[in-house]
């Protein structure tokens, strides 16, 4: 019966096939012809829609496969890390009898398949070569990927366990932990290798395979980066900026320290510079930037040893932005707390190696405050002496270059033209980053290496117009606050030896640009338009006479007559925050008894003084500025721009500037900022309307009835409501909407 039954089944299931064309309603048959189903079951997971291999689906359906993927990984990562099993569909011979039924029939297993997991198949999607070469939907998984990492990655080191450890029996929930960290670190890696595999193979633009068959032939000679080779670079930046406490930090600082010094694309460049200046700042415990430290200064010093080397070669010198990302540097250990500190790590350590016992609590306690968000103060000061040990070397290092060269052959002739190779030419790039960073680090250098240091930096200004006016004025910053530093006061050195150059230096502030524009490597000078020497000359000049007391009335007057005449031939963003300077010096100076500066406000023939004026004296103690008046401020008071204008009424005035609105140096940045986006600051003129006959009505009750008083606006209310509206109008023309073509030079257009 049993049997019968099964065939009239399948007799029903046969004539219910053929049958079907003739009993389908009108609409399936439309849905047949059509090719089309009639009825689609909605899928369990959308993810289940793209079975299919990656590389045969289509761009869209790979965009959308990237977007569920990255949300169903965010919202269960351990399962997303795992693979999983789905069961195979049983046929004719595709299972193996294992058992009897109760029928007597074998009992048939079901075959399962391994299916991907989906950080996998993400990872599938990022590489060119699983996805059937579309570039775009790689880099919309290495971003995918970037976000996922940076969400789900935590903050400390992932410690694998031991062979030990694993034979050891443990719950659970540890040991879904371990396999849980195990898969994430495995996950992670893969991403770090597919990335960097992305940028080598597209940093120097489309590389084509060789004739000769050779493998691993860079096209150095090719262009700057691919989109998908700088979205990679990218995202190792990004990491480094979040997960620099993570594993693997290595991997990602040899890369982007690599290309922090990269010379054919400046976003590349500029992206790793800022992951370092982020990284330095964001790092609390300080093994990150130690580090990272390292790493550079072994870069400078093997980039300069080679250089040394052969002067002609192709080696590309360091980049300036490189030294720079040193500034970030959070150091607050002084050299001596420092030494402390190592001797009582030191001491710390060697007494947990006489037992065992004191050895392995030692080790536990380590590995506790790794795991904890507390910060280790001994460890801090070792990390950060250590920092600013092979900062501070690189920085002499680059100063001894380029006092040896200057004593061996001229490098740099007045001009600032540079005549030697690359050794020179890289060093004085460098020179005044070295010179920004000592200024900045001076007061926590042991006070041999400040004496030291004031030596090398006297050397180099003996012949302060041989070097570029970047280079000479942050040398003499640099002196000068090594100067104001702590326990410096005991040093035998007179600041007129930094005083003599920077007034000598002062001339060449306005004719930067015409320098840099001789020397086609000197980048550092002027940037945009705007010389970048008058902020340092702005520091200078507070160290000199604002944070210290001068005795000198001569050398007062013949520094503001010098600041005068520079503003004279400055353009204007340059000229306003020196004839700032010039009138704070001349403001505070102005109450003593001694001082001679108010007088050069007078007439040249109502002044009585012996001597002439000597504008060319090396000297400012020669010069006789007492001899002269500023009339400069007579001729400024007519400039085109209205704050240089207004400064220079003010200062002939005598009155005392508004700080701290008008301080130096945030009258620079501000008027920096105007020539950057090409702003014009102009005050909005308000006119009276002739049909304009207002009056002013006041309403005022006097028992049961009301009174109205009209009141005509009278002329100086008229004039002050004027007043108020010219102080606050004020009407801007900026670039930010427009793309800056306006900034652009006249040649620029015939792109367009």
């Amino acid at each position: 019966t049993m049997v019968m039954e099964k065939h009239s089944r399948k007799r029903s299931a046969a004539s219910s096939a053929n049958n079907d064309d003739g009993n389908a309603t009108r609409r399936q048959k439309r849905a047949m012809t059509a090719k089309t189903p009639y009825f689609t079951p909605k899928p369990s997971s959308s993810i289940q829609r793209f079975d299919a291999p990656i590389d045969r689906l289509m761009p869209q359906q790979r965009i959308d496969l990237i977007a569920d993927l990255s949300e169903s990984i965010l919202e269960d990562p351990s399962t997303a890390l795992t693979s999983s099993r789905t069961e195979v569909s049983s046929g004719g011979g595709g299972s193996r009898g294992k058992g009897k039924e109760d029928d007597g029939t074998a009992k048939k297993e079901p075959l399962y398949h391994k299916t991907q997991s989906k950080m996998n198949k993400l990872l599938d999607l990022a590489s060119l070569s699983s996805n059937g070469h579309d570039a775009h939907a790689s880099r919309l998984a290495l971003l995918s990927l970037l976000a996922i990492f940076q969400d789900i990655l935590p903050s400390y080191r992932i410690r694998l366990p031991t062979e030990a450890e694993m034979n050891v029996r443990v719950s659970k929930d540890t040991k879904a932990t371990w396999d849980y960290e195990r898969k994430l670190l495995q996950a992670y890696q893969l991403y770090l290798k597919l990335l960097e595999r992305t940028w080598e193979d597209g940093k120097f633009g489309r590389r084509w395979s060789n004739l000769d068959g050779k493998k691993g032939g860079n096209n150095q000679g090719g262009g700057p980066p691919t989109t998908l080779a700088a979205t990679a670079i990218l995202a190792l930046s990004a990491l480094l900026q979040t997960c620099y406490n993570f594993n693997f930090r290595t991997n990602l600082l040899q890369i982007v320290v690599r290309q922090a010094n990269n010379r054919s694309s400046e976003e590349v460049r500029s992206s790793c510079c800022n992951a370092l200046s982020t990284m330095f700042t964001k790092d609390i415990q300080g093994d990150a930037s130690l580090e990272a430290v390292r790493l550079m200064a072994k870069m400078i010093k093997q980039q300069s040893t080679n250089n040394n080397q052969n002067r002609g070669g192709s080696t590309k010198p360091i980049h300036p932005d490189i030294i720079n990302t040193w500034l970030s540097l959070p150091l607050r250990v002084h050299e001596d707390e420092a030494i402390a500190a190592k001797l009582a790590s030191a001491a710390k350590a060697k007494k947990a190696k006489k037992s065992q016992q004191e050895k392995e609590t030692f080790e536990i306690e380590k590995e506790m405050k790794e795991g904890e968000a507390t910060v280790d103060k001994l460890e801090l000061a070792k990390n950060q002496a250590d920092c600013l040990h092979a900062v501070t070397l690189t920085y002499f290092r680059i100063l001894k270059l380029i006092a040896a060269d200057g004593q061996q052959d001229g490098n740099v002739d007045v001009q600032g033209n540079k005549k030697s190779g690359n050794k020179s030419i890289a060093a004085s790039d460098l020179l005044p980053c070295a010179l920004r960073g000592l200024a900045k680090f001076s007061h926590l250098i042991h006070m041999d290496a400040v004496v030291d240091l004031l030596a090398v930096l006297k050397d180099l200004l003996k012949n302060v117009s041989s070097l570029p006016s970047d280079a000479a004025m942050h040398c003499i910053l640099c002196a000068l606050k090594t100067l104001r530093g702590p326990g410096r006061d005991t040093l035998p050195v007179d600041p007129k030896e930094y005083l003599i150059p920077l007034y000598n230096l002062m001339p060449r502030l306005g004719v930067s640009r015409i320098e840099s524009g001789k020397n086609n490597d000197a980048t550092s000078l002027v940037d945009n338009g705007i010389d970048n020497t008058i902020e340092a000359a702005i520091q200078c000049l507070d160290h000199s006479f604002l944070q210290r007391r001068e005795l000198s009335t001569t050398r007062l007057a013949a520094f503001v007559k010098r600041l005068a005449s520079t503003s004279l031939h400055c353009p204007p963003h340059s000229a306003t925050p020196l004839l700032s300077c010039a009138r704070q010096i001349s403001s505070r100076y102005s109450s003593s008894s001694s001082s001679k500066v108010g007088r050069m406000l007078e007439n040249e023939e109502d002044i009585v003084a012996e001597g002439m004026f000597a504008p060319d004296a090396e000297d400012p103690e020669h010069s006789n500025a007492h001899a002269t008046s500023l009339w400069e401020l007579a001729l400024m008071k007519y400039s085109i721009h209205p704050r240089l204008a207004e400064h220079s009424v003010a200062m002939s005035e005598g009155r005392l500037l508004k700080l701290p609105a008008e301080a130096p140096g945030k009258i620079w940045k501000s008027m920096c900022r105007d020539v950057r986006e090409a702003s014009i600051s102009q005050k909005a003129v308000w006119k009276k309307h002739p049909l304009d006959n207002r009056v002013h009505v006041d309403e005022t009750s006097e028992g049961d009835g009301k009174r109205k008083k009209v009141t005509e606006i009278t002329g100086d209310s008229r004039r002050k409501r004027q007043q108020r509206r010219n102080q606050n109008q004020i009407r801007f023309i900026t670039p930010r909407n427009t793309g800056s073509w306006h900034a652009l030079p006249v040649t620029s257009f015939s792109m367009l």
